[in-house]
């Protein structure tokens, strides 16, 4: 059979730091984005398709001109990929494709498993450092740069009149036809993103966080991060046992809130804001309920402004069925006439800004308590969930979320909620009961009757 002819994409690495970067960006190398080398005539490829993918035994050939720091580093990395993921690599004895690593003008490799016999990566000289040697073979097993994601201005702002004049092409994008998120949040650790100071031109950064505690983070050289990580166990599908039907979960646990972005109303100051505690309540989040000393973070919205508004929008998902049941905890201190709108924006390839679909009016209870809520959002195109906080009269609370955890599957019909349940177990004499609300669905309405103390089997019983 014919082989397919494949354009050679080649990217080299931008060293983060202050010091000079490796020869191969502005080297004479003809590069297409920045650090991509294409062959116009063969036309463009992408590395979305199993095609692409090497086998999780990755056969290399460590060529004779590589230093030998290097090459020790090099298998140096090969035992972190060995230890973290369940990708290995092994001496070349024959198979038809492989990596050949040599010393070249800087460091690049081939996006994905071009099939093309003898693939080359280049460690050349200042590149023999842990992180970068895994930064060139996340490149060769598939992955582009964090910062050409399709996302990534909702993360990071790109100072356009700050890169160097003719570098510009280096922070282009890539839409889902080209490189996949693989359900992943967007990494502001990945060691695939580029600095701050990548291809300045002054002494201004080109790249800048939206949120400040990570501008020190992007461009980190040290290792490979745990999203890293995540996404070369999704793509080679090193989580045996199926793919798990959850599509995310977030606890806020985190600065980067899950990869979520916030948009508030016309005219308002009003916004979500990360906190442990807020005013008029809650005093805990709902994950550690103050229990853990500088965790114990949830995602609030001060009513103090009348009729204001502030969407929390989550980051792109991508589902596999055609129905999604979401779960929070939600908690208002406001008023009752504050309420929380669950939407979705839907995409679709000849849409990019997306689409609003209105699922559900929440007018949760005044209470000095958490309340699990559960939405049925039944998509099958990528999307968002946005979290839109309207506040009613004027009051010092407001609106909580917490513990957000999205699956593909049907929404429970009914929840029981047992509050103080550790007590309860503990204090109930034996064969005394709780009884649930009675439930009705289409079998005949019944409720569940619970036995702390039971010396009987099957202490959850129901009742007519």
């Amino acid at each position: 059979m014919a082989r397919t002819l494949l354009s050679i994409l080649l990217t080299s690495y931008l060293l983060a730091s202050s010091q000079a970067a490796p020869r191969g960006i502005d080297a004479g190398l003809d590069l297409f984005e920045g650090d991509i080398l294409f062959d116009e005539k063969l036309g463009r490829n992408s590395i979305i398709g199993e095609e692409y993918r090497w086998p999780r035994m990755v056969p290399y050939y460590l060529e004779d001109d590589l230093e030998i720091n290097a090459k020790g580093v090099i298998l140096k990395a090969f035992e972190q990929y060995r230890l973290k993921t369940c990708i290995d690599f092994k001496p070349w004895s024959g198979e038809q494709n492989y990596i050949s690593v040599f010393k070249g003008n800087g460091c690049f490799s081939s996006i994905g498993n071009r099939r093309v016999g003898k693939q080359t990566l280049s460690i050349g000289s200042g590149c023999d450092r842990l992180a970068t040697v895994e930064h060139e073979f996340l490149h060769a097993l598939g992955f582009w740069h964090e910062q050409s994601r399709s996302d990534r201005d909702d993360y990071v702002y790109i100072d356009w009149d700050q890169i160097t004049e003719g570098k510009e092409h280096n922070f282009n994008k890539y839409n889902d036809s080209v490189s996949s998120f693989l359900n992943v949040p967007y990494d502001y650790g990945s060691v695939m993103h580029y600095s701050q100071k990548a291809f300045q031109s002054g002494s201004e950064p080109t790249i800048i966080t939206r949120i400040p505690d990570f501008k020190e983070t992007i461009g980190q050289r040290m290792e490979m991060s745990q999203s890293d990580v995540r996404k070369l166990h999704t793509l080679y599908h090193c989580n045996k046992g199926g793919s798990s039907t959850f599509l995310d979960s977030c606890d806020f646990e985190t600065e980067n809130i899950c990869g979520m972005i916030q948009v508030s109303g016309e005219e308002s100051r009003a916004s979500w804001q990360r906190v442990s505690s807020a005013p008029g309540g809650p005093d805990t989040d709902y994950t550690q309920t103050g229990r853990c000393a500088g965790g114990g973070y949830f995602m609030h919205f001060s009513a103090v402004e009348p009729e204001s508004s502030s969407q929390l929008e989550s980051r792109f998902l991508y589902p596999k069925r055609g129905f999604q049941c979401l779960q929070f905890f939600i908690y208002n201190s406001g008023d009752s006439s504050d309420r929380l709108r669950i939407w979705t924006r839907e995409f679709d390839l000849h849409d990019s800004n997306g689409t609003l679909r209105f699922i559900q009016e929440i007018y949760a209870p005044l209470s000095d308590a958490w309340h699990i809520q559960h939405v049925s959002l039944n998509t099958s195109k990528k999307f968002r969930v946005l979290f839109e906080a309207v506040a009613g009269k004027r009051t010092l609370g407001g609106l909580s979320i917490d513990d957000l955890n999205l699956w593909e599957g049907s929404c429970p019909e009914h929840v029981w909620r047992i509050r103080g349940f550790s007590g309860v177990m503990e204090n109930t004499s034996v064969d005394s009961a709780i009884y649930s609300p009675r439930f009705t669905s289409s079998m005949p309405s019944s409720g569940l009757d619970l036995l702390p103390g039971t010396v009987r089997a099957g202490p959850l019983n129901l009742y007519p």
